[in-house]
């Protein structure tokens, strides 16, 4: 009877790996990846086992084959883990990268400290003034105050550049080395904030934006997320260096550090203001891959906003300005690696946030928690919360998280806010960027291709383009497209296709930093270079939505 088993087993064992394979791979959800090498062992388990009953000779025979060549298959695993050195992600996939461990770091280590360029020798731990040069008439008009621009939605209403780059190319004004990072640039005037390591320091850096000069930076001795959080297989999958992009605000840069040090610099000089380390002051972890978030001015309430860690510890910190001193504090359910945002529900202007558990609406003057709505799930939640006409807020994650789009409404006579759920989907899984809006549909990178999505039901109309996991911003209806391998494209996007019009090849490595454009200034950059161009002027005829 067993013997009939032989060949219809073997046929199974043999159609199941597959299956398991390309199902996991059609679930269209990169996290998934991993169960890929269980899944290959486990098959080769179960041929493993089909000999042991099915095969030729001997029991003890068929036994003694196998522990020989689970043996060689335990020494040469053994052999690899001692010869090869782990470097990382690939890419936002999550596929690990490996070499040998006698060869040279790759370029994507951190910049020594001894790399600095000749002109960037101002630190600001050091009595010493700049001399930047003057701005002119065009850098005068470059102004992105920070992550995302002053909405921090990636949205603009304007076309600023002419979109056909291959009749009107744009100009490459400047290329250099840049340390470790994913953090974006904020611009104002001739300069550009950005952040980086060089060694075992994390750098607030200021660039002439014309030139690529340093113009000076500030230096936190011995701090790298990688020293405080080397035993995180998480953090090490994401890179070292910080990752927050700068803010700047009435003459002053804020920027929070990948483990959770924040600094009021100077805009002009870079000389420390205030300085204070957040997390370790509240008694907070780094959160898993390292603090991102963008730290979130409030003008009106004269304070300034960043988050807490994940678990335990505050959701959101608002500080003085000035000072620094704590202005209040909102505990919530923990931080996510989303920015918090200053918007309008039921004419109330409030800080809507995405956190680790749940999406909530904070008042801005006392941090006072006016709404929150549950979105569980075990894996970080990096997208922007993206408005939808006058009461509709869209939120997406990848990791099989998916896309909300919610429902904020204001009752008049108690001032309470109702929250409630217009639809789930999967159709729309960023990862590290956030979804953009025109008219009734939403693009955005789903797993590393640009997709489009119906808001009304929150269905997929198309899903095309591989552009990795990368970053995009949005135009009138031109969308910018960061891609994860380097090359930034620009095109139309509509309920019918991407129409691609210009492409550069701006970078040649993985890259997750969000491009910057202020003015007609694209800078992009990754954890090995950064890049400049002066796009063409717009068109004036081109039609807008």
């Amino acid at each position: 009877m067993i013997r009939r088993l032989r060949i219809p087993s073997f046929l199974l064992i043999l159609l199941l790996g597959p299956t398991l394979f390309i199902g996991i791979l059609l679930q269209e959800m990169t996290y998934l990846n991993w169960f890929l090498p269980a899944v290959v062992l486990g098959w080769l388990g179960l041929f493993g086992l089909w000999y042991l009953l099915f095969g030729d000779g001997t029991g003890k025979r068929r036994i003694r084959r196998l522990g020989i060549l689970l043996a060689v298959f335990l020494a040469s695993a053994f052999l690899a883990s001692q010869l090869l050195r782990y470097e990382g992600s690939t890419g936002g996939s999550s596929f690990p990268r490996f070499s040998w461990v006698w060869e040279t770091p790759p370029a994507r280590s951190t910049i020594p400290a001894t790399a600095l360029p000749p002109d960037s020798a101002t630190d600001t731990t050091a009595d010493s003034d700049p001399a930047p040069t003057p701005p002119t008439d065009d850098t005068a008009l470059a102004e992105l105050p920070g992550f995302l621009g002053s909405d921090r939605d990636g949205m603009w209403k304007d076309l600023p550049f002419h979109p056909d780059w291959t009749t009107y190319p744009p100009t490459l004004l400047w290329r250099r080395p840049m340390g470790k990072g994913w953090s974006s640039f904020a611009v104002s005037g001739q300069r550009a904030l950005t952040q980086q390591q060089v060694g075992d320091d994390e750098h607030v850096t200021c660039l002439d934006l014309l030139t690529g000069a340093e113009l000076w930076h500030h230096r936190d001795p011995e701090v790298r997320l990688l020293l405080e959080r080397a035993e995180n297989s998480g953090a090490a999958m994401g890179g070292d260096g910080p990752r927050g992009t700068p803010v700047i605000f009435e003459g002053k840069v804020y920027a929070m550090g990948a483990t959770g040090i924040v600094n009021c610099l100077d805009l002009e000089t870079g000389r420390p203001i205030w300085s204070r380390a957040l997390l370790r002051e509240f008694d907070g972890g780094i959160q898993r891959w390292g603090m991102a978030t963008s730290p979130l001015v409030l003008p009106a309430e004269n304070a300034v906003v960043f988050a807490g860690p994940d678990s335990p510890g505050p959701t959101l910190i608002a500080l003085d300005p000035l000072t620094g001193e704590t202005v209040w504090i909102y505990e919530g359910g923990g931080a996510s690696y989303s920015s918090p945002r200053l918007m309008t529900y039921g004419g109330r202007l409030q800080i809507v946030s995405v956190n680790a558990a749940d999406v909530s609406g904070i008042d801005p003057a006392t941090g006072t928690e006016l709404w929150r709505h549950p979105w569980p799930g075990k894996f970080p939640k990096v997208a922007q919360p993206i408005a939808y006409g006058q009461e509709g807020l869209l939120v997406t994650a990848s990791y099989g998280a998916g896309s909300l789009l919610l429902r904020i409404t204001h009752s008049a006579p108690d001032g309470a806010f109702t929250v409630s759920e217009q639809w789930k989907s999967n159709r729309m899984k960023t990862k590290f960027s956030s979804p953009v809006i025109v008219g009734d549909h939403a693009y955005g990178l789903d797993e590393g291709r640009l997709a489009c999505i119906a808001l009304a039901t929150g269905e997929r109309v198309w899903k095309r383009e591989k552009f990795g996991f990368g970053q995009h911003l949005l135009f009138a209806d031109r969308l910018l497209v960061q891609t994860e391998a380097g090359d930034i494209v620009v095109g139309r996007v509509d309920p019918e296709k991407f129409h691609e019009e210009g492409r550069l090849a701006a970078l040649s490595s993985m890259t997750w930093n969000t491009p910057a454009v202020a003015g007609r200034y694209l800078l992009a950059r990754n954890d090995r270079e950064a890049v400049c161009y002066l796009l063409p002027p717009p068109d004036p005829n081109l039609p807008t939505p």
